[in-house]
């Protein structure tokens, strides 16, 4: 029963064409491949999109906590190049499977023929909790009306019908479904291997299992709700809600003190982005923060945890709620791959940022072209002491600002004098880049895996970065570590190592650091890996095309990077599915679509999925009115 629940709430929530399964499905790439793979068309991209949501606004009140729009037209998604047959009308339709398991109707006749092409969810406080609500305009009313007459003969329990304000309303109570045993059917078991089976000792006792005596715990799936109630309004709007309280709110709300007049709401309406998304969203601080309690009520009222016990959590989430006033989310098909933007709007306009001056990304051009992954910034010494400001009215970040040295100290040892803030953070005053990539000289080489490590750091404090630098080396060597000087090109590397083979006093480096030039520090997991940084590598990531590409309309300045090679990422996932959920077991007609050649290439289908993939970037800036993040990934 509470799957067919969950089933008729999917409409509150919306996934890609990808389908969602219940267990490993062997086929799963293979089907992924075939949707990225169609053949692509010319992009009929509908641009109403503000205006179908500001009519849906009208119906919703202006003290809404969050509410995001779908678009389902189809034409929307199709911007990607080789991704025309991309429906979110499908996505729906999976999900609805995934939920509900074998429906007594269906979605491709029972819900789409009446669904129009836009798809609102409503999230409004109340005196019960939060009414969460979908709204989604009619395309066919008839059609809706036959839908609700065949949602009332399943087997549900028998809905409530009320009429408010001359809307009718039905509703449905759900009782507690309570847990199915499965009986184990009994099989003849030899009896020599009776015992064994039993688990019985060696005395023909039986063998006493501590975990037999433990009560299995209940799966309480909180998200299901206990109701569900359903109205088609005058205007046309189908509403689905987790109770009758919350379409009743929607009956209340006047065009005049709509959401549609919500000075917040508009200002995120007007962005021209919205009018581009195929999802978009805005909610309310304020209104978040009339639940704090109510998230607070499973926090204890002490903690160990520095910032965690429930009146320091509701002090700091009460703090950050007052900072801001509202919030919008875009996500947009670009013919390059998916955008998205946030942006979290100051309660006050606050003085622009002080101008740098100081060079940009420098660091990014001295990093080998094939990474894994890129972390950049600047000062980590100005954001740790932003962090330390802010935990003292944000208790929750103390667990960062009060947990820092104790960590290192159980890491290293209570007896060693080294204070991370004064003695490592406080001279890293510029910018900082760490990176992940293949390298065939990495410690890790000889386990097997292709990947490392290394970090550039510039600083203004080359004298205090020694002096740290010298505190690490005395903690390394007592760990049966030798120091040696190893020399990459001009550079002189401190390094780390252990004694590989007693005979012949081979050593082999973990760890190594030297100044590439004057304000550059270099740190090398091994120092053979620091040929991948000295002398500047002839193709270096930061000019890549795959990166180039992909921050070409980020915001700048902004705070750094946070780059991943989706390519490379996806070929891991993939060796590590087809290792787990792929076997020789598999039917030989299966072929190419599970089965690789025999110099154990992907199947072809998958490997052209993966050559699609580009990179994926994470860009956080701030100005005078909001903190702003922004995604992007790449899909050729």
């Amino acid at each position: 029963m509470k799957n067919l629940l969950a089933t008729v709430l999917t409409l509150s929530a919306l996934t890609s064409a990808t389908p969602a399964l219940a267990k490993p499905d062997p086929f799963l790439p293979n089907a992924i491949a075939k949707v990225l793979l169609s053949q692509s068309s010319t992009p009929q991209i509908s641009s109403n999109f503000t205006e179908r949501t500001l009519k849906i606004a009208k119906q919703i009140p202006t003290d809404v906590m969050g509410v995001v729009m779908v678009d389902l037209d189809a034409r929307s998604w199709q911007a990607i190049a080789g991704m025309s047959k991309i429906n979110p009308l499908n996505g729906i339709a999976q999900l609805l499977s995934f939920f509900g398991g074998d429906l007594p109707f269906s979605f491709a006749t029972d819900i789409q023929p009446w669904l129009s092409q836009e798809l609102a969810f409503v999230f409004l406080n109340s005196d019960d909790g939060v009414n969460a609500i979908a709204i989604a305009p009619t395309s066919d009313s008839q059609k809706f009306d036959l839908f609700l007459a065949k949602l009332q003969t399943l087997d549900l329990p028998k809905p409530t019908e009320t009429t408010y304000q001359n809307v009718k309303i039905l509703e449905w109570e759900l009782p507690d479904e309570e847990p199915v045993a499965t009986e184990i059917p009994e099989e003849e078991t030899p009896e020599g291997e009776l015992a064994e089976a039993e688990g019985e000792n060696e005395d023909g006792q039986p063998e006493e299992n501590p975990e037999d005596n433990e009560d299995m715990p209940d799966m309480d799936l909180a998200f299901i709700p206990k109701k569900f109630a359903i109205a088609k309004l005058p205007n046309g709007l189908a509403v689905i809600a987790t109770s009758r309280q919350g379409i009743e709110q929607l009956i209340d709300t006047s065009e005049s003190k709509s959401l549609a007049d919500n000075p917040l709401f508009l200002r995120s309406l007007k962005n021209p982005l919205w009018n581009r998304s195929v999802l978009a969203g805005y909610g309310d601080f304020k209104e978040f923060g009339k639940i704090s309690e109510f998230i607070a009520q499973d926090i204890p009222e002490s903690s160990p945890i520095p910032g965690f016990n429930r009146a320091e959590y509701i002090q700091g989430l009460q703090y950050t709620l007052g900072q801001y006033s509202s919030f919008d989310l875009f996500t947009w098909i670009t013919p390059n791959g998916i955008r998205s933007q946030s942006n979290s709007y100051f309660s006050e306009v606050r003085p622009p940022q002080p101008k740098d001056t100081e060079s940009r990304d420098r660091l990014l051009s001295y990093l080998p072209e094939k990474v894994y992954g890129v972390i950049s910034s600047r000062n980590l010494n100005r954001q740790w002491q932003w962090f330390v400001e802010e935990s003292k009215v944000q208790p929750s970040y103390k667990i960062f600002v009060e947990g820092l040295q104790p960590f290192f100290s159980f890491i290293i040892g209570n007896s060693v004098d080294l204070d991370i803030a004064k003695d490592i953070i406080s001279w890293m005053d510029g910018e900082y880049a760490l990176v992940g990539f293949p390298s065939k000289t990495s410690p890790l080489a000889q386990f097997g895996i292709d990947f490392t490590m290394g970090m550039l750091i510039r600083t203004s404090k080359p004298e205090a970065a020694n002096l740290g630098l010298e505190k690490i080396s005395k903690i390394l060597a007592q760990q049966n570590l030798q120091i040696k000087k190893r020399q990459v090109g001009t550079t002189t590397l401190t390094s780390f190592e252990f004694v590989e083979d007693e005979a012949s006093g081979k050593t082999q480096s973990v760890f190594a650091y030297g100044w590439r030039d004057r304000q550059t520090l270099l740190v090398t997991f091994g120092s053979a890996t620091a040929n991948e940084f000295i002398p500047t590598p002839k193709a270096s990531f930061g000019q890549s095309a795959m990166f180039r590409e992909i921050i070409a309309d980020m915001p700048q300045p902004n705070f750094g990077y946070f780059y991943l090679n989706a390519k490379e990422l996806a070929v891991m996932g993939v060796k590590f599915y087809l290792s787990e959920f792929t076997s020789s077991d598999f039917p030989e007609e299966s072929g190419s679509e599970l089965k690789a050649d025999a110099e154990n290439a992907f199947p072809p289908e998958i490997q052209s999925v993966i050559n699609k993939l580009g990179g994926l970037v994470f860009v956080y800036s701030e100005t005078s009115d909001r903190f702003q993040a922004d995604f992007a990934i790449d899909i050729k």
